[in-house]
């Protein structure tokens, strides 16, 4: 029956460290099989076979009926018969699966295969100058606040997607054209599909020598591909000799459930954690944990505990986190080192800026460094933040009229709002930006979208920071908002003053109408410019490029200069993926 088959060219390709031997083979065709109804159609273990061209290979295959629910069914008793079917290739040193309705068949053969070199096998005739005609990306960010995954598709990307956008993702699934042949690659999962016809089983078996030998001869020549970031096994950086040297974990989703009433912190006698006792906590843990070896560090506080290292995660242990305990909706129960290791919400970062781990993916990013100077660009020193002492300097009185003078929100409007004609102020509920400034009159109109923090002390630690962009990131999409959008946020509250004071919201327009005419003059000119600014007076640009320079040159510096320079280039890449332009406010 071999001779009947007729099969898509669509295949997983493995390097094989050593022939699969004929016990592991029956064995896997036995498990796989287990649920079969009645005989097997092929039962056919480690043949040899050589193709009219010459080509030779050992080739297993299985076949048999299994009968389930259809798809489009629950709960009933109603079956549908089908076939599955697995069919290994062994090339001399590799081995391709081809396989129907039979799931992850490689996890049986484990010991004897590994994964071809992810450059190798993206840069499938990259020689050739292919041309790509969709890509899906995933986004390597260490926020949460970024598009994840996107796919984008054209006649030829080839020179379309920029490099800074590239550097931060990985391509999980590509299709490209040769000549006239059209291939898709996951490399996720090392399948190589060809669009084609069918093949009868000589012709498969000639395509997939023909494959194998075009991976294994590849060489990193695909400019395209060299843009984007390359996905890298934890222990594979671990063995370079570099060391994580930093963790910022990301609670708010616990810290929103607590803070709502959805759910309660507890220690391990049971007792509730007070107002107090929860701010504590959770404002210790927005601050960066310092790893040296095994020692782990916040807020200069030693956390008893490891931290242990598999091929691809990270895995916290300290007895602190394992003691406090989340009851979510009266029953569900979990503690916050449990939660912190189930769900990985945590980067860390290197003593090389090149590499990063978030959320159990590890990455590479070449072009980082070479980003730098474009990186310092975005910092403006001009403005002056001193004597600032509070972000809005609460509580107000019933009586103000304006944000007192030492407030961050103040020195805002004085100061960058100042060349803008209508200023609204956006903050507290379902706020879009802290201050909202559009500058109608310019030749060139723009709207910009402040978001400002406020620090005690300067910090260079990646929390406050990542606060700031974080907010900045979740609404950037209002960037885009339509106009009807602005008017319902006018009617429900920026028409009212601003809490209980006498501070307008809205200055420079006297009602929606001049409001309206504003938004059109920016939304109508072509040139006109949409912005994001941070205001963020406990950063020095001074210091900042002193400890950046360091690492442009190959030198280390702090670790929490490391999470820095990924946040500011994730701020900066996600602005330049909406057309908006990224700023920066810091002191001098």
């Amino acid at each position: 029956m071999i001779s009947n088959l007729s099969l898509s060219k669509n295949a997983q390709f493995f390097e094989l460290n050593k022939a699969l031997t004929k016990k592991s083979i029956v064995n896997a065709f036995k498990e796989i099989s287990k649920e079969r109804f009645g005989n097997y159609l092929l039962n056919d273990p480690k043949v040899n076979y050589t193709t009219t061209s010459g080509k030779q290979v050992v080739y297993s295959i299985v076949s048999y009926k299994i009968e389930a629910e259809p798809s489009f069914l629950a709960g009933t008793s109603v079956k549908e018969q089908r076939y599955a079917y697995l069919l290994l290739i062994e090339c001399d040193d590799a081995l391709a699966i081809l396989k129907k309705y039979v799931d992850s068949p490689e996890k049986h053969f484990s010991s004897f295969i590994n994964e071809f070199d992810y450059g190798k096998f993206c840069h499938f005739h990259g020689d050739k100058k292919p041309e790509y005609e969709r890509v899906t990306m995933k986004n390597m960010s260490i926020s949460n606040a970024v598009i994840r995954s996107r796919s984008l598709e054209a006649k030829s990307l080839n020179g379309i997607i920029s490099s800074n956008s590239s550097s931060r993702s990985i391509p999980s699934n590509f299709r490209m054209k040769v000549g006239e042949d059209s291939y898709t690659l996951t490399p996720s999962t090392s399948r190589v599909s060809h669009r084609d016809k069918k093949s009868a089983f000589n012709g498969l078996i000639d395509w997939v020598v023909d494959i194998k030998e075009e991976i294994k001869a590849t060489t990193n020549q695909s400019e395209f591909l060299s843009n984007f970031a390359s996905p890298i096994c934890l222990k594979e950086i671990i063995g370079l000799g570099h060391q994580v040297v930093a963790i910022l974990i990301d609670l708010s989703e616990v810290e929103t459930k607590v803070m709502e009433g959805i759910a309660v912190l507890s220690k391990a006698d049971g007792s509730q954690f007070n107002g107090r006792e929860i701010n504590k906590f959770f404002n210790l843990l927005k601050s960066p944990i310092v790893v040296n070896g095994s020692l782990m560090k916040v807020k200069g506080v030693t956390l008893s505990g490891n931290i242990s290292y598999s091929k691809n995660l990270i895995t916290i242990r300290n007895k602190f986190l394992d003691s406090i305990f989340v009851t979510e909706n009266g029953n569900e129960i979990y503690t916050v080192g449990g939660y912190l290791n189930k769900e990985k919400p945590f980067s860390a970062v290197f003593d090389s800026p090149n590499y990063s781990y978030y959320s159990k993916s590890c990455f590479e990013d070449k072009h980082l460094i070479n980003n730098i100077p474009s990186i310092l660009n975005i910092f403006d020193d001009s403005y002056n933040f001193s004597g600032t002492r509070s972000e809005k300097e609460k509580p107000h009185a019933t009586n103000l009229n304006r944000f007192p003078t030492n407030s961050l929100f103040r020195k805002v409007e004085d100061q960058y709002c100042a060349a803008h004609n209508i200023v609204i102020c956006d903050d507290m509920n379902d706020e879009w930006a802290d201050h909202i400034a559009i500058d109608s009159n310019s030749a060139i109109p723009s709207i910009s979208f402040i978001h400002s923090k406020f620090t005690v002390k300067d910090t260079y630690g990646a929390s406050a920071f990542h606060d700031v962009v974080a907010q900045a990131l979740k609404n950037i999409g209002r960037t885009q908002a339509e106009k009807q959008l602005f008017k319902n946020k006018y009617d429900n509250e920026w028409c009212k003053k601003y809490e209980s004071t006498n501070i307008s919201r809205v200055t420079g327009a006297q009602n929606w109408q001049d409001i309206e005419l504003a938004l059109d003059a920016v939304n109508q000119n072509p040139n006109s410019m949409k912005k994001i600014v941070l205001a963020t007076p406990f950063l020095s640009k001074a210091k900042l490029t002193t400890e950046l320079n360091k690492l442009a040159s190959g030198n280390k510096c702090k670790p929490h200069y490391v999470q820095l320079i990924w946040l500011i280039n994730t701020f900066i890449s996600s602005c330049k993926d909406f057309g908006v332009q990224a700023h920066i406010l810091c002191k001098p």
